[in-house]
């Protein structure tokens, strides 16, 4: 499939990969105006059909597009498992890692791989399950002792249910240990100070000015035991150990025309946001960060996510004895 200005697709239809020996067969041709895409959404939803209509297995950029174009044609091609080449050096975007590959005897620029084989994101779900269960076991002591203190505490359940969108945009109760005043939910919609800070605050009232948080609550979400009934979310298939991080439906505005690709994978307990400042990461930085993780994720980044995390918990835990 070839992508590009109306002056520069003859150039790529005459270019060597095309027209020589074994070169490709042009499925189709998508031509855009000017150097960024005006309506992302439509000629994004005409480059889905085409792709998927035709078969393609890659995706030509017959030159400059504009930043925005670029980051619209590589995520659809990721949703369509098609490689993106570039006839000449293009506009990159965060996450993709650009390569020269020869096609007969002419370089190309490829800036987006195909996802690893599903064989890869199998043995994430099968990690995903084992480590739930283990965790789910091992800490059965701690969950109870939680539970104990939060219903001294103060009134209320013991979970709370919080609505997130998860993959493919179904949405899903993401579950957590209760850290406000049972009434929290109401609290936040009739006071318009605190959901105004709510929503300027990337949808999170800071803990030291939320009057709503209770005083096991605010040691809960220090240290993230407030996030360890996930675990049953991971295990039914809801979400996974590594990801990106559940989001409220109203969150999705940052990532417009990205939406699709965020939720193509199961959010996660921890990930790059979580390793990289948390609250101190906020829009619009927080979305390209999600992003870039989806966009190259590998099996490899999910080990060093985990790690990270667990260097996080350890120094967190030395930190709070000293």
């Amino acid at each position: 499939m070839v992508v590009g200005r109306v002056g520069d697709v003859p150039r790529a239809l005459e270019h060597p990969a095309v027209v020589g020996l074994g070169g490709f067969a042009v499925a189709g041709v998508i031509t855009v105006d000017g150097t960024e895409l005006e309506d992302h959404s439509a000629r994004g939803v005409e480059l889905d059909e085409l792709l998927r209509e035709s078969g393609a297995a890659s995706v030509l950029v017959a030159g400059p597009v504009g930043r925005d174009t670029m980051r619209v044609i590589t995520d659809i091609a990721l949703l369509n498992g098609c490689r993106v080449l570039a006839v000449m050096p293009s506009e990159v975007v965060a996450g993709h890692d650009p390569v020269v590959v020869w096609q007969g005897e002419r370089p190309l620029v490829q800036l987006l791989h195909v996802r690893p084989a599903a064989v890869q994101a199998l043995l994430k779900r099968v990690v995903d399950v084992v480590g739930a269960l283990l965790g789910l076991a091992v800490l059965v002591p701690v969950f109870l002792t939680i539970a104990a203190l939060l219903r001294l505490d103060s009134a209320g359940p013991t979970i709370f249910r919080h609505r997130r969108m998860g993959r493919g945009g179904r949405a899903f109760d993401c579950l957590k240990f209760r850290t406000m005043v049972e009434d929290a939910e109401s609290q936040l919609a009739s006071n318009t100070a605190l959901f105004s800070l709510y929503r300027a605050n990337n949808f999170r009232v800071p803990d030291a000015v939320d009057p709503r948080v209770t005083r096991i609550g605010r040691m809960l979400r220090r240290c993230s035991l407030d996030e360890l009934p996930q675990l049953w979310n991971v295990l039914i298939g809801e979400m996974s150990l590594i990801g990106p991080r559940p989001v409220v439906e109203d969150e999705l505005q940052h990532f417009a025309g990205s939406e699709r690709l965020l939720l193509s994978m199961r959010p996660g307990m921890t990930g790059m946001w979580a390793v990289s400042g948390r609250h101190e990461c906020a829009y619009p930085a927080r979305a390209e960060l999600e992003l870039s993780y989806v966009r190259s994720w590998s099996l490899r980044a999910d080990v060093g996510i985990a790690v990270r995390t667990l260097g996080a918990i350890a120094s967190y835990g030395s930190t709070a004895t000293d």
